[in-house]
């Protein structure tokens, strides 16, 4: 029996401890996963090397503070059904507060106009009060959205979109550069984390056709109303467990081995070894391409694709007024380099406190992550200065600074050619993350989307070989209908 391990590392006749399915990775995608296959009848083994679940979205104490924040600001549109499905599961719905219809306070030049939808005329109303265009580009950008609702552009076109950005198909198609800085990029900009002159315009017209352009409840932003490991990671990891999955934290993955007949052997870092036939991996792009074996010319393809992945950071900066300094509870910001600011004190209903917590959310943020920590703040502090009067003299009593350096994938022209499906031309192998082939950005719904998708195909791959999987609460409902 072959086995193909880096550097052809196997202790032989070790007796390997089988499990049924593993996942790797506690991430959005890996905690749906095993959610979905619990809800079949299937008990998986979960391995995350940190010590809780929730991947990139989670949070800490701040040392200074004693306050629990998040490691960057999260916003969740009424489009993402599949994540507030899994909060429902989850028992955490009820601590994400979503609106109605789109509404969003935006400043530039000290002028505030609001994007607000109406209920009755939909999203097409708050482009048609928005006074940060002129009547023109108002005009010019609803040709173009109206082109896309209708799928106006055909096939042609789309093959044209997957190699141009978006900024250049927007200007192609008689946006002005104020259009696209004041309409399309403030939208673009913290979705995809990744600048318009970078985002591939086929990804920016798909996610604008889901969120913008149908119902106005979609596009409705929502926040949480408490620390990101309280919403996901704390109730995943008890979840799970209640329910008989096996959660192997504080232990990451060092090596994948195929044996030549069929399945895998798994080598954690906790010096255990597990033998499995089917593998879901939740890891981001570079983890996985450094366990994989790479004398295993099954892996090629995907490993390939792997290396060519750019990154996108994104920094958070939290400020502590000593006193209110902010009335609205977000604000996004066209200038001054501020993007999007949170009143979160008021998000948090953590209001009656003396002191007020704003974050300042920076996507993007290449140029940022090369400053000190003390020269973010002294920057952010300055904007935060000339755009809130109140902060003149308003002492800052505490901050904090947090730069993820890969916070997302970059969804950038040709890069849809490198997201991988779920499914790979290895038997018992599936990939979830939401920098897979999911057609939409690398957000929280994507990853949960993903892992979703794979637990489905692993479902229906066990259910081909003969293994007997439970039918979910919705199958159930579905087959009692028919």
């Amino acid at each position: 029996m072959g086995i193909a391990f880096r550097e052809q590392l196997m202790f032989a006749g070790v007796d390997l401890e089988h499990r049924d399915v593993v996942i790797f990775g506690g991430g959005l995608a890996g905690i749906a996963a095993a959610v979905q296959l619990l809800d079949h009848g299937i008990k998986p083994t979960l391995v995350e090397r940190r010590p809780f679940l929730g991947g990139r979205a989670f949070s800490f104490a701040d040392r200074s503070s004693g306050e629990e924040i998040d490691n960057g600001q999260h916003v969740i549109l009424g489009v993402c059904d599949q994540f507030l499905k899994l909060l429902e599961q989850l028992g955490t719905r009820q601590d994400i507060e979503l609106g109605s219809v789109l509404e969003v306070p935006v400043s530039l030049g000290g002028r505030i106009s609001s994007l607000r939808a109406s209920r009755i005329f939909g999203n097409g109303a708050a482009l048609l009060r928005y006074g940060h265009l002129s009547v023109k580009d108002r005009l010019a950008v609803t040709r173009v959205l109206v082109g896309m609702k209708f799928a106006r552009y055909g096939t042609q076109d789309e093959e044209a979109q997957k190699s141009l950005t978006f900024a250049k198909w927007l200007s192609a198609r008689g946006q002005s550069d104020e259009a696209i800085e004041c309409f399309w990029s403030m939208f673009i900009l913290p979705v995809f984390n990744c600048r318009i002159d970078e985002v591939a315009a086929y990804d920016a017209i798909e996610f604008t056709r889901a969120a913008l352009l149908s119902s106005t409840s979609d596009a409705a932003i929502g926040y949480p109303k408490k620390g990101l490991s309280y919403l996901i990671g704390h109730p995943a990891f008890e979840y799970l467990r209640a329910n008989g999955a096996e959660v192997i934290d504080r232990t990451g993955v060092d090596a994948l081995a195929s044996f030549d007949g069929g399945g895998f052997e798994v080598r954690l870092s906790n010096g255990q070894q597990l033998r499995t036939d089917t593998v879901i991996s939740a890891l981001p792009p570079n983890v996985l391409n450094r366990i994989l074996p790479q004398s295993d010319a099954r892996y090629a393809k995907l490993a390939s694709q792997l290396v060519k992945f750019q990154y996108s950071p994104i920094v958070a900066v939290h400020l502590w007024y000593e006193r209110t300094v902010m009335d609205e509870r977000v604000t996004a910001f066209l200038d001054l380099g501020l993007q999007w600011v949170f009143n979160d004190s008021a998000l948090r209903n953590t209001s009656s406190t003396r002191r007020q917590h704003i974050v300042v959310s920076l996507s993007a943020a290449d140029e940022w992550v090369l400053l000190s920590k003390q020269q973010v703040l002294e920057r952010t502090q300055a904007a935060m200065n000339a755009a809130f009067p109140m902060t003149r003299d308003t002492s800052v009593v505490n901050s904090s600074v947090v730069k993820t350096l890969e916070a997302t994938v970059k969804v950038e022209p040709g890069s849809q050619e490198l997201r991988p499906t779920t499914m790979q031309d290895i038997s018992g192998f599936f990939i979830a993350g939401d920098w897979t082939d999911t057609r939409l950005p690398a957000t929280m719904e994507g990853a949960v989307q993903s892992g979703n998708a794979a637990a489905i195909r692993v479902i229906d791959w066990l259910r081909a070989r003969g293994m007997h999987c439970e039918p979910s609460n919705e199958e159930a409902n579905r087959f009692a209908g028919l």
